[in-house]
C-alpha cells in the first residue's frame, strides 16, 4: 500500500544526520545529498548522530496532512512555500545566493512534499520505495539538482506571478530528478522502476505515454520495442505488472480526466482521443475505472 503523500530532503548547505523510522543505523548527509520518502515513512533528522529523539516542543505541520509534521528543535527555522510565511516571520533568511564561510556549521535543509492522485491505481504508485537515497555525485546530476533546487527557493521566497503553479511543477521536476537518480543504482531486474530504463519495455512506455494523434496498437508497441508480440507481452506484464493492452487503456483514460478537469475541450473530442467512438461508451469506462462520470469530473472544478 502507498500513501498519497511523501516528502524529499535535499541538502543545500553543511550537513545533518538522517535515521528511519524502524532503523537503528543513522546516515550522514551532505551538501549535494538528497533523500525520499515517497509513501512519507516516519523519520528523524538532526544535527548530530545522538540527538534524535527530541521531546516535541516545537511542531509544523507542514502539509494539510494530519500525520506528516516537521519536527524543530534548537536553532532552526522553517518556512513554507507561502509567501505570506516569508513575510510575516522575523528572522532574516539566507538568499539562494548569499555566500556563506565555508567553515560555517549553518545547515540548509530543502523539504519538499508530493501528493498524489489517490483515485488513480497505477504501477508507478503501487511501486514507490519507501525510502531513496538520491547522492547527486555525477556533475551533471548534481548540475541539475542545484539549479532546480536554487530556482525552488527563489520562486518560495517571491511574489511572482503564477507563483504555485511554478513551484507545483519545478517539485515534479525536483522529484523526477531524484528519482532518475535513484533509478541508475538500482539491482532490481523487475518492477515498473527498472520497466522504465529497460531498452525494450521503456521504449513501449514512452510511446505510450507520449501518445497523440498515433494510436498504438500492442502489435505496432512490441515491434517499435524489437520484440516478438508474446515475448514482449509477457516481459510487460512481469515488469508493470498489467498487460499493455490494459496498461495502454488505463494511461489514455488518465489523460481524459487531465482533459476533463483543465480544459475546455468537448466531451466528444476527449472520447475520441481516449480510443472511444461514442460518449456513451467513454462515460462507461470513466465510471469502471475511476468510479465517477466525466460530467462529474467537469462539474467538481465549474
Amino acid at each position: 500500500m502507498y500513501r498519497p503523500q511523501g516528502i524529499f530532503h535535499i541538502v543545500m548547505q553543511g550537513q545533518c544526520y538522517l535515521r528511519e523510522g524502524n532503523s537503528d543505523e543513522v546516515i550522514l548527509l551532505q551538501a549535494g545529498d538528497g533523500v525520499g520518502f515517497p509513501t512519507g515513512g516516519i523519520h528523524w533528522i538532526s544535527d548530530s548522530p545522538c540527538s534524535q529523539d527530541l521531546p516535541a516542543e516545537n511542531v509544523v505541520n507542514v502539509t494539510g496532512d494530519k500525520d506528516l509534521f516537521l519536527l524543530k528543535s534548537g536553532e532552526v527555522t522553517a518556512f513554507s512555500a507561502d509567501g505570506d510565511s516569508w513575510r510575516n516571520n522575523s528572522r532574516t533568511v539566507p538568499s539562494p545566493d548569499s555566500d556563506s564561510p565555508k567553515g560555517s556549521q549553518e545547515t540548509i535543509l530543502l523539504s519538499v512534499t508530493v501528493s498524489y492522485d489517490s483515485s488513480v491505481e497505477h504501477p508507478f504508485l503501487k511501486n514507490l520505495p519507501c525510502f531513496i537515497k538520491a547522492s547527486a555525485r555525477s556533475s551533471d546530476d548534481l548540475h541539475r539538482q542545484e539549479v532546480l533546487a536554487n530556482l525552488l527557493i527563489e520562486e518560495s521566497f517571491g511574489s511572482y506571478p503564477g507563483k504555485p503553479l511554478m513551484v507545483d511543477h519545478i517539485t515534479e521536476l525536483l522529484f523526477v530528478q531524484m528519482l532518475r537518480v535513484h533509478m541508475r543504482k538500482m539491482k532490481h531486474s523487475n518492477g515498473y522502476m527498472a520497466a522504465l530504463s529497460d531498452p525494450h519495455i521503456g521504449v513501449a512506455l514512452n510511446l505510450i505515454h507520449t501518445e497523440t494523434d498515433q494510436k498504438w496498437t500492442v502489435e505496432a508497441l512490441s515491434e517499435a520495442s524489437a520484440m516478438g508480440r508474446t515475448a514482449f507481452t509477457q516481459k510487460f506484464v512481469d515488469m508493470v505488472g498489467d498487460t499493455p493492452k490494459s496498461y495502454l487503456t488505463n494511461t489514455r483514460l488518465m489523460k481524459a480526466k487531465t482533459q476533463l478537469q483543465n480544459t475546455n475541450d468537448s466531451m466528444i473530442s476527449i472520447a475520441e482521443s481516449a480510443g472511444y467512438a461514442s460518449e456513451a461508451a467513454f462515460g462507461k469506462a470513466m465510471k469502471q475505472h475511476f468510479n465517477t462520470t466525466p460530467g462529474e469530473l467537469r462539474k467538481n472544478i465549474e
